[in-house]
């Protein structure tokens, strides 16, 4: 697009007074609950709320802190409220976790959180600690024990076997089914994944088959799937690769994907009361989306909508590049909220980027409405051009934040302004963004701090107050580089925004005058991950002697923005994996663990992702 003349930095004031209306705290979980933990877990909640947020947490109805700012959790990868959990000080069993979520201020609303379950489990005492192999090409039900040596041929067999808690090894292959696995909930998850020294690329399970085979209907309520690559290969058509039918279920490292492609019309997971949760996954090739919780999560070739708007649906560090309905019907959303039978509330999508998105950005919301939304360091993209798609917003929409946001390419059009309430936009840069030829939003809500490439034909002067106008200036707009040169008018001319201190890579904001849009000017641009060498910088060790327990913490430093796999051992012959951790933009992170007696040497073995 040819951008005008820049304007002046525009200072113009409300022309009346609007009192603040009151408003609920926007809060949910950064974690999937039921996992049992042996050592030290950070765990985190994502809050926002134009006035700021405290955090209360409690354990067994015990206080466990209040945290007044967000910081950097590198088991997450995400700037949060959060706590650190250690499980020695419990005995093992379930943990009652409770957060609330108390806006700055008076006269605004709390959110209580759900209550969470984690089970402390610094005894071993609570999962299985049973290990089954695995073949779909030379395994067998009947004869084989399920070791590496005589592994089994399914899956069912194998889960069956190692029962709650337990953990599935699949050997390379990629002629996995499913079948119906019957029985109880699990309590704990039970964990199928690649076999040690194994990715998800060499193992392949087919999910639903067109001959019937393998239906995606298996039942079972708590399994994880780790490192394999779950798929569907049926007849184009509606349907799923999973059909989940109330289980939960959690994807933590896998891939899953369509053989067909993304207008084969197959959604992720159907809405019977699923509960998906999804981390550390890479997507591909399906219609469209889904899952309640997403973290640290890559879509790719996506044929219809990523989200569609739902109580607590939560998005963080989400990618997603290339949405594309073809020669379908589909009418393809980012987010879309068209919910005719009751409203959604709670919904935070927070560090996202889109790029290659023929499609409408956020759509909505007709029917009931939504409320209490925050779209915080959000990047979306358009492409191609010229395409006709836009962001529009409509109908029964109250208590939205969109903050720290880059469109491009796309209109942000406020449609129909009617039944809008108490929208917060500020530091965002645009494309374009208008409500008609108003120049403020009306209910409650406003604009501010933002910067738009150009006026709309309705418009006589841009949409809100300390408004910029022309040519952003991204650095590399035809490399899908939108960051912000210096000399642009929306560099270091925004405004503080309580609970975020840093932008959608996470690199700090400037605190007194921060960029307008999702990237800080501290942000040094894309970096490839490269094999630097770890540092290990200290190494603290507590131990209790009344329980024969060490607590040792390892402090790294490795590369900036950096996704470790690690395992530790004692004898460089028994390893234990533990979680990703994620280093912060200086290349720091830190792994705690419990171990018994007193420990005299720790080795550690990382990987970079």
């Amino acid at each position: 697009m040819k951008y005008a003349v820049l304007s002046t930095l525009l200072l113009c004031l409300f022309a009346s007074t609007q009192e603040a209306m009151a408003t609920k705290a926007i809060a949910n979980w950064d974690v999937v609950p039921f996992q049992c933990i042996n050592h030290p877990f950070k765990l985190g909640v994502v809050a926002f709320h134009e006035t700021g947020v405290d955090v209360a947490f409690q354990i067994n109805g015990t206080d466990a802190g209040r945290i007044a700012d967000p910081t950097w959790n590198d088991r997450t990868g995400v700037f949060e409220y959060w706590i650190e959990i250690n499980p020695a000080l419990y005995s093992d069993g379930p943990l009652t976790i409770s957060a609330i979520a108390h806006p700055d201020g008076t006269g605004h609303t709390s959110r209580v959180l759900n209550t969470l379950t984690l089970y402390a489990n610094s005894g071993d005492s609570l999962t299985s600690p049973l290990i089954k192999w695995v073949d779909a090409t030379t395994g067998n039900d009947t004869t084989g024990d399920g070791s590496e040596a005589e592994p089994y041929q399914t899956i069912k067999q194998a889960v069956l076997a190692v029962g709650d808690g337990g953990t599935v090894y699949l050997k390379a292959g990629t002629t996995y089914t499913l079948s119906s696995i019957n029985g109880a909930s699990f309590t704990y998850w039970t964990t199928i994944t690649a076999a040690p020294g194994l990715r998800a690329d060499d193992v392949h399970v087919a999910t639903y088959l067109a001959d019937g085979s393998s239906t995606g209907r298996y039942n079972q309520s708590g399994i994880r799937w780790g490192s394999v690559s779950l798929f569907c290969d049926r007849a184009v058509g509606w349907g799923t690769l999973f059909y989940l039918n109330g289980a939960r279920t959690w994807f933590d490292g896998s891939v899953l994907y369509d053989s067909n492609g993304r207008w084969a019309n197959s959604q992720l997971f159907n809405s019977n009361g699923a509960q998906p949760y999804l981390t550390n996954c890479d997507i591909h090739d399906v219609t469209t989306g889904g899952g309640i919780f997403q973290r640290n999560v890559r879509f790719l070739d996506i044929g219809a909508d990523i989200h569609r708007g739902a109580n607590n649906l939560t998005s963080i560090n989400v990618n997603i590049r290339n949405m594309d309905k073809g020669t379908t019907s589909a009418h393809p959303d980012f987010i879309q909220f068209y919910n005719p039978n009751a409203p959604v509330e709670n919904i935070i999508i927070y560090n996202c980027k889109v790029y290659d998105m023929l499609a409408q950005g956020i759509f909505g919301a007709e029917g009931a409405g939504a409320r209490d939304i925050a779209f915080v360091n959000l990047l979306m993209e358009k492409d191609p051009v010229d395409s006709f798609m836009t962001s529009q917003v409509s109908g029964l929409m109250d208590h939205v934040l969109l903050w720290h946001s880059t469109i491009v390419d796309q209109t942000f059009n406020f449609r129909d302004t009617t039944h809008l309430r108490n929208w917060d936009v500020r530091n965002c840069v645009f494309h374009t963004v208008s409500a008609g030829s108003a120049a403020s939003l009306p209910n409650g809500s406003h604009i501010s701090y933002a910067h738009t490439g150009a006026l709309t034909w309705e418009q006589t002067e841009p949409l809100g107050v300390n408004a910029t106008v022309g040519d952003p200036l991204f650095v590399g707009y035809g490399n899908d580089d939108y960051r912000l040169q210096t000399n642009s008018p929306a560099h270091a001319t925004g405004t503080p925004l309580p609970g975020v201190p840093a932008d959608i890579d996470g690199y700090h904001y400037d605190p007194t005058a921060p960029n307008r849009g999702a990237f800080s000017a501290a942000n040094p641009g894309a970096t490839i991950p490269s094999e630097d060498s770890v540092n290990l910088i200290q190494v603290i060790q507590d131990y209790d002697g009344a329980n024969n327990l060490s607590l040792i913490r390892a402090l790294f430093n490795g590369t900036a923005k950096g996704n470790y796999s690690i395992a530790t051992s004692s004898n460089l012959l028994d390893w234990v994996q533990q979680d990703r951790h994620f280093a912060n933009t200086e290349g720091d992170f830190d792994l705690a663990e419990i171990v018994e007696g007193a420990a005299s040497t720790r080795f550690y073995q990382l990987i970079l992702y």
